[in-house]
């Protein structure tokens, strides 16, 4: 049934004055409760409801029938004049406006002990219950009642209301969560306690609708993204609304696309984290997202639940999990990001992004492999080939055993290997990059040939030479053994690690190492350091006259001669560049 059909059924219930029972039911976190509450306030606004009063109780925290029954006395409201929420001064009014038959009940009830019996509880409690008649009651969470209360009970008293006390009673539910011996009690109940009963299933859209009111380009992103997915789950939208809030100026300094893969991220990660049954789990976006994407479990028989969720995600254009997901999906499970680690992560991204500009990204070159089933295998891999050698600074580990897998597999051997071997050669990382112990996701690099690569590159560069990650932890995480080794290096090595680094990382490496230069009681370690390096910074400025000016900037003088100085016919060079 439609949400306009059931708005509708609620709007006309709350125009009759037949004593009836209504029963709204649907999954977890649809929006029951507020189709509810949203259809009372027109009505009670367009004054169209039968009855002048109104009581909403939770069957959460109620532990017995004597309990419920004051509930309901104490959150009495009056539809006269608007909606009020249950407190001391409605209670008040409620009383002294029924005094009258307040005094009558006491009589009635302290000369009927069989009515003190079925009622239960002090004489207060009984006064308060007998008032109820002629209203409409609101019994929510039935599912989320304690125990001891009987749903058997319930529904009893709901019976009572409406037989013997003239009431409108509602019952909201998520019907999936009763079980056992409480689901047949329900089942077994149904058909002679409601008289209406309505399923409860709005669309993605209409949840959408509901639960984002603005009309931001935030709100407007997120909405796109809950509705590609099919979430209509409001509190799951409202989550996923605080999380991409909260990450969004974490992400003000980067390109626009982080923000976006963020945010499409965290849509999914949220729904996956509280919606498990229906969502993809993040077990399986972590561990086995990437054989999906590669279509390399060929040989595996794929559980049914798994081909689906691979479906949906190459529908929403989620390609595999990386290390900036990692740290969006820790955020998910703690309630809170981690600055530094977003940070990092996104700034590894956004070089990503930049880099890739005008080169198109290697996630463009995949896209003719996974939305086409054209007999086009050569100019699939031709893309995925020229594509992988142009951005192999950026395409992580993972993507690169998925990469040579397939090539392998569609006879293209020598490119897999050839591929493989530039992307190692040329990768300027860390020695940590290709310890396949310690990287993420490392039980997806499967290929032998990756492995074995991976592990002579490891073995090949010793901790104390790996001189770039050494130079670029300088500034921010000296100590006393790194000083040493830097002390050691030779000036050629220095050489060599300047004029293959460049963008941030070059200016962070050069002032890291000339950082020494300012210190007035440096070390003997220290200055050796700053010599070292300045040297090799002289070999670079000699190699050319612009270099000489590049140099120039960190006080390095450099003689060029007038021969040096012909290179540039538009104008002449000087004999030395000042410091």
């Amino acid at each position: 049934m439609s949400t306009e059909l059931i708005n509708a059924e609620i709007s006309k219930f709350l125009r009759s004055k037949e004593p009836e029972v209504l029963c709204i039911r649907g999954r977890w976190g649809v929006g029951k409760t507020y189709a509810w509450k949203d259809q009372l306030k027109q009505a009670q606004a367009a004054r169209e409801i039968a009855l002048p009063r109104y009581s909403y109780v939770s069957l959460f925290g109620i532990n017995s029938l004597d309990e419920l029954k004051q509930a309901i006395f104490e959150s009495v409201v009056s539809l006269m004049y608007g909606l009020p929420d249950a407190n001391l001064e409605t209670l008040d009014a409620f009383v002294k406006s029924n005094i009258g038959q307040w005094r009558k009940l006491t009589r009635f009830a302290q000369s009927i002990p069989l009515i003190r019996s079925y009622i239960g509880g002090d004489a207060s409690a009984l006064l308060s219950f007998l008032t109820i008649r002629n209203q409409i009651v609101c019994f929510d969470d039935l599912e989320r009642r304690n125990p001891k209360l009987e749903i058997g009970d319930v529904l009893g008293l709901v019976a009572f209301l409406r037989e013997q006390r003239a009431c409108k009673v509602v019952l909201i539910l998520n019907e999936g969560a009763l079980a056992g011996e409480a689901k047949t009690t329900f089942e077994a109940y149904l058909e002679k306690v409601v008289d209406l009963s309505l399923v409860y299933g709005p669309t993605s859209a209409q949840s959408v609708q509901v639960a984002l009111k603005g009309d931001d380009p935030v709100s407007l992103r997120i909405a796109e993204l809950c509705t590609l997915l099919g979430i209509s789950n409001i509190r799951v939208i409202k989550k996923i609304e605080r999380m991409v809030l909260a990450i969004q100026p974490l992400l003000a300094e980067f390109d626009e696309a982080v923000f976006r893969k963020a945010s499409s991220s965290l849509a999914l990660f949220c729904w996956s984290h509280d919606q498990p049954g229906e969502a993809p789990t993040l077990e399986f976006l972590i561990t086995k997202k990437a054989k999906h994407v590669f279509g390399l479990q060929q040989n595996e028989v794929l559980p049914e639940n798994e081909a689906a969720w691979s479906a949906l995600l190459e529908a929403y254009g989620y390609t595999w999990t990386d290390d900036f997901d990692l740290a969006l999906i820790d955020g998910v499970k703690y309630g809170y990001f981690d600055p530094a680690q977003i940070a990092k992560r996104a700034q590894e991204l956004h070089d990503r992004v930049m880099g890739t500009k005008g080169l198109g990204s290697f996630e463009d070159a995949w896209s003719l492999y996974h939305d086409s089933f054209a007999d086009n295998q050569n100019e699939v891999l031709d893309d995925i080939y020229t594509s992988f050698m142009s951005n192999f600074k950026y395409i992580t580990p993972v993507n690169l055993n998925g990469t040579v897998t397939l090539f392998k597999a569609l006879g293209r051997q020598a490119q897999a290997i050839e591929m493989l071997n530039h992307y190692v050669n040329n990768r300027i990382e860390p020695r940590s990059f290709f310890d396949l112990e310690e990287i993420p996701f490392s039980d997806h690099i499967t290929d032998p040939d990756v492995k074995q690569a991976f592990g002579e590159k490891y073995a090949a560069l010793e901790e104390r030479l790996d001189l770039q990650a050494m130079l670029l932890k300088v500034k921010d995480s000296l100590n006393d053994e790194m000083l040493a080794d830097l002390a050691t290096v030779s000036v050629a090595e220095y050489r060599k690690a300047f004029k293959e680094t460049n963008g941030k990382h070059l200016r962070k490496m050069v002032a890291g190492v000339l950082q020494f230069d300012r210190i007035v009681n440096a070390s003997a370690e220290m200055k050796e350091v700053s010599k070292r390096a300045k040297e090799a910074l002289k070999l670079i400025g000699a190699e050319s006259p612009i270099n000489a000016y590049r140099v120039a900037k960190y006080g390095v003088r450099v003689e060029v001669s007038s021969e040096d100085a012909s290179d540039d016919p538009r104008q002449g060079t000087p004999k030395s560049v000042p410091e």
